[in-house]
């Protein structure tokens, strides 16, 4: 089990699984910091908190929750972290061997099918022997026969995440987008590639240069923006025993309004409420709270992380000037949570820090 509640990130969740159900591909937009990580390491069951408590993890639970037993047993879930790819040789080798060995790294952790040794065996041996050859075509073609073996042999359905996939959406080679799109056709609804990134694809390349697998991602797009409120009192009180430092009531929704659920904010304010003796008139005081150093360096994490395009719309939209921000900035900005449909930033403090 997790130490997450089972509301958490429900609003992303959601919609998530249903695309994961329907075998749809699709991308998760975020902002630096706002959870991707965390969000992702409760969605494969590797809960870093229940860890940290030494708890027993069911890996199985979020899919199950949101699937059903039934249905979540027949899914794969294949995290592919692109820092564990070596890049001093051919780079389509090192991207297939990639794949086809996380693959093999999430056969091992399944518990929930029949033969299961068999495919782990299978999968270690073509592994292997893309390994041995150091060919691309070879790691291709084995690679498209594992994926074949999993969906059409084990009836298994397989979804690639693909974490800070930016710089690789932006560079990877044309020819890869294509294979990766016959692969997906020749197991239609049985194979889903999902990207998390900080930017809309067709800004990060045009989508004329792989438009058969920009095809496949952009008419569904999902936002990853601050917490609920829920979620943040949740975390907050997971802030409180991790530091052995309990909040007020006063003190925690102080912390939940002026971070607006942003997982670095909360961080930020909850450690500077810890270590001053604030008055009421400092806590309702913006000028004097943006001008704290503690808060600043969140601040500065946050906007830099952002576009060009995203800071030059924040700028106008703090102003009242929301009529010149471009539909697709102002799309990106929705997505990640940074600004409300309402039009006012996600934290008031943020808000007045852009505007000072």
């Amino acid at each position: 089990m997790s130490t997450n509640p089972t509301h958490y990130r429900e609003e992303v969740l959601q919609p998530l699984f249903k695309y994961i159900k329907s075998g749809e591909s699709f991308y998760v937009v975020g902002a630096p910091s706002v959870g991707k990580t965390r969000l992702m390491d409760f969605i494969m069951g590797d809960d870093s908190d229940a860890l940290w408590a030494g708890e027993d993890v069911d890996r199985d639970w979020v899919k199950s929750k949101y699937l059903g037993e039934d249905i979540a047993s027949k899914i794969w879930l294949v995290r592919v972290d692109m820092n564990r790819m070596r890049h001093e040789n051919d780079w389509a080798f090192q991207f297939y061997e990639l794949l086809l060995n996380t693959l093999l790294l999430t056969c091992n952790r399944c518990t929930s099918m029949d033969k299961v040794e068999t495919l782990r065996v299978d999968l270690a041996a073509l592994d292997s022997q893309v390994i041995q050859s150091k060919d691309t075509l070879m790691a291709h073609r084995l690679f498209e026969m594992a994926v074949n073996m999993i969906c059409q042999s084990y009836n298994i359905q397989i979804c690639f995440l693909f974490d800070e996939f930016d710089d690789t959406y932006q560079t990877m080679q044309r020819e890869l987008f294509s294979q990766l799109r016959a692969i997906r056709d020749a197991n239609k609804y049985r194979l889903t590639y999902i990207l998390f990134l900080r930017n809309l694809p067709e800004k990060l390349r045009s989508p004329k240069d792989n438009e058969s697998f920009y095809e496949l991602i952009s008419r569904n797009m999902l936002g990853l923006g601050p917490y609920s409120a829920m979620d943040s009192f949740h975390i907050i009180g997971q802030l409180e025993k991790r530091r052995d430092h309990e909040l007020n009531k006063e003190n925690r929704e102080w912390v939940w309004n002026n971070s607006g659920g942003h997982p670095g904010l909360i961080q930020a304010l909850f450690a500077f409420v810890k270590e001053n003796s604030l008055t009421t008139a400092q806590k309702q005081n913006p000028e004097w709270l943006v001008k704290q150093e503690i808060i600043r360096e969140e601040f500065r994490k946050i906007w830099n992380g952002l576009l060009d395009e995203e800071q030059d719309a924040l700028k106008k939209i703090a102003q009242g000037d929301q009529k010149s921000v471009s539909f697709s900035t102002g799309t990106l900005l929705l997505g990640k949570g940074i600004i409300k449909t309402s039009g006012i930033l996600f934290s008031p403090l943020f808000e007045y820090w852009i505007r000072s």
